[in-house]
């Protein structure tokens, strides 16, 4: 019987602002894209970034990505469930994975080590091995998911394993004021059925509900070659690493439809939703003791890396750290503060990027509070704009925060990823510090007056219930960029 021999992927090279040596871009037959990024350091970073999230979710499964998340670690066909964690942790690894949007992601980060032939490879080489039958041969086993059940039932006293588990998450968040305004803003910004209006975790009902069939085919669907994306940083020799990932991550045992080259399609909707007709201000009521505001705008596309890039750069001044505008003038300037936290930033989506502002403030009279927020970005835009001292301020610390990404192999890795999955495009992360260099001031101010106006915020506040009290303590902020 004849071997089949493995053919020579497209190899190109890259460069990557503050590290030495050019990174690499390899792209398998099958359409599996690995990025190798070479950096001297005792720690290495292994990641696999999945082109899914609830963007490809319906009503009716929604919260599947996440769900299927929790269960990528709960055995294969070769490791029974515990295998993979007990591996890791052995190696001294650090092992996680995240949802979103528009992606999924797994990533180990453990120590070079040193393999008896001087090479430091043992546990590379144990990392993408574990790695790669993880996301590849997931055996999602019935006893680990739990039969369903009525998360409303008080009186259900079956097994519930990781159902159980992923509920319990979605209670905590239904506990969280943030959550809520994140949610209700959210769903206000797209047209009823866009992907983006639903929660990430999904809801209580569906969890307990779906059925483990549902799970397999989502799986088997977007888990291909061509939605994935492995990312190793570490001292490791480049051939080296592109013949092991090739080894291992071998996709001729999976059956999911998907030809080689070819990649799935997010559903044909709108880069930048037009608004609905409402867009005037929402109230929610909850048992806490004081008020929440989130105002959200519809941002750039994340392809038009220019004008993203200055509203970061907006963003820094007008509500980003103790120096700036919304700080000083709502909680530092004043000698009884209404609000108690201010902030602001940007979040990148394939379908268009978000802008959000939020604070938490004490007055019942929500009109004038929100009033001395709409009135701060008003003058923002208008009556005192951005100084050149602020832009070159901003300017410098986004640099600095760029930097501190090659400081760490996770900082790389993630940073890669982030590219290469929410922007389809290496050049979100490499070209950025030579377009931030590319701004003056001006542009900023233009890009700030496009996109900020009050008259284009989807505003959401969550007061206090009639009869709550009403305290003074600090309330915990919600990290939207």
């Amino acid at each position: 019987m004849l071997k089949r021999m493995k053919t020579m992927p497209h190899s190109e090279t890259f460069t990557i602002p503050f590290l030495k040596e050019p990174a690499h871009r390899v792209v398998f037959e099958n359409g599996h894209t690995l990025l190798f990024v070479p950096r001297r350091g005792p720690a290495f970073n292994v990641s696999t970034w999945v082109k899914t999230g609830s963007v490809h979710e319906n009503d009716q499964n929604s919260g599947v990505s996440h769900f299927l998340e929790h269960l990528m670690f709960k055995g294969t066909e070769r490791f029974k469930p515990g295998e993979f964690d007990r591996r890791m942790e052995s190696r001294g690894a650090v092992i996680n994975a995240a949802t979103w949007k528009d992606f999924t992601f797994y990533y180990v980060t453990a120590p070079k080590g040193t393999a008896p032939n001087g090479e430091g490879t043992d546990n590379l080489n144990e990392v993408l091995d574990l790695h790669a039958d993880m996301l590849l041969h997931s055996t999602l086993p019935d006893a680990e998911i739990g039969p369903a059940y009525n998360p409303d039932d008080p009186h259900y006293a079956g097994e519930k394993r990781e159902r159980a588990v992923v509920i319990e998450e979605i209670g905590m968040r239904e506990d969280q004021p943030w959550t809520r305004v994140f949610n209700a803003v959210n769903h206000r910004m797209y047209p009823t059925g866009h992907p983006y209006q639903r929660d990430v975790i999904g809801t209580r009902q569906i969890i307990g509900q779906i059925p483990r069939a549902e799970i397999e085919h989502y799986y088997k669907t977007w888990y291909s070659a061509p939605n994935m994306t492995t990312i190793v940083v570490g001292d490791f020799d480049q051939a080296y690493v592109v013949e092991r990932v090739q080894t291992y991550f071998d996709f001729h045992r999976r059956s999911n439809g998907v030809a080689p080259g070819k990649r799935l399609q997010v559903a044909d909707v709108p880069l930048l939703p037009e608004r609905p007709a409402d867009t005037t201000l929402q109230r929610l009521e909850g048992d806490y003791q004081t008020h929440f505001v989130m105002m959200a705008f519809h941002a750039p596309p994340v392809t038009n890396l220019r004008e993203s890039i200055a509203l970061d750069v907006a963003s820094y001044i007008l509500g980003e750290g103790h120096s700036s505008r919304l700080v000083q003038t709502l909680l530092e300037q004043v000698k009884k503060p209404n609000y108690n936290s201010v902030s602001c930033g940007q979040s990148t989506f394939s379908l268009g990027n978000t802008f959000y502002i939020q604070g938490n403030f004490l007055s019942s009279d929500v009109t004038a509070s929100l009033g001395e927020l709409t009135g701060e970005l008003e003058r923002f835009l208008h009556d005192a704009p951005m100084t050149q001292d602020e832009f070159e301020r901003a300017v410098k610390k986004l640099k600095v925060d760029f930097a501190d990404t090659s400081e760490t192999a996770s900082g790389i890795a993630e940073a890669l990823g982030d590219a290469v999955t929410v922007a389809n495009s290496l050049g979100h992360y490499t070209q950025y510090l030579d377009t931030l260099a590319s701004l003056d001031l001006e542009t900023v101010h233009q890009v700030a007056r496009r996109y900020l106006a009050p008259s284009q915020a989807y505003t959401t506040v969550l007061v206090p219930k009639q009869g709550s009290a009403r305290g003074q303590a600090p309330a915990e902020e919600v990290h939207v960029s």
